[in-house]
């Protein structure tokens, strides 16, 4: 896998049109040719306090989120590692 850069970005909130989703880019890579996001998932739809797990999307079934809930907690964990 190597690095690469998408449509999307590290930290940009994004949307998963297939599991109904939202979460956190924390990577871009590509593989077989398809661009992947890496991207932190809460565990509870729209809070990180609960914890989030790790997923990987394909770019077509990426979209910008519009949950205004996770947004504003988002900016309040930018820093933590689960961005890094």
């Amino acid at each position: 896998m190597k690095a690469i850069t998408g449509k999307f970005h590290h930290r940009d909130l994004v949307y998963n049109v297939n599991t109904k989703e939202d979460g956190a880019v924390r990577r871009v890579y590509e593989t077989k040719g398809v661009t992947m996001y890496e991207v932190a998932v809460p565990v509870q739809g729209d809070a990180w306090a609960p914890g989030h797990y790790i997923s990987d999307w394909a770019e077509d079934v990426v979209q910008p989120s519009n949950n205004e809930h996770l947004k504003s907690s988002t900016f309040r964990v930018l820093s933590s590692d689960m961005f890094r």
